[in-house]
């Protein structure tokens, strides 16, 4: 399951969601559209956040970065 999924199966906006974990809601749109990839700490919080594991949250890989 996605975030956003986890997210709205909780009955969370972006902004709730990143009050609860202490984050700002730019960086769960960030999450959410694979434009970055939280920290391992951060993956955490948003699982206890939304109420799941934080293995059952599918998060995405590391984009890659673009070369100077």
């Amino acid at each position: 399951m996605l975030l956003r999924e986890a997210r709205e199966r909780a009955g969370l906006s972006r902004e709730d969601l990143a009050r609860r974990a202490g984050v700002s809601s730019r960086q769960i749109y960030d999450i959410e559209h694979a434009r970055c990839s939280p920290r391992r700490a951060t993956r955490a919080v948003l699982a206890v956040a939304v109420g799941m594991p934080r293995e059952a949250i599918a998060w995405p890989a590391q984009p890659a970065r673009k070369a100077a």
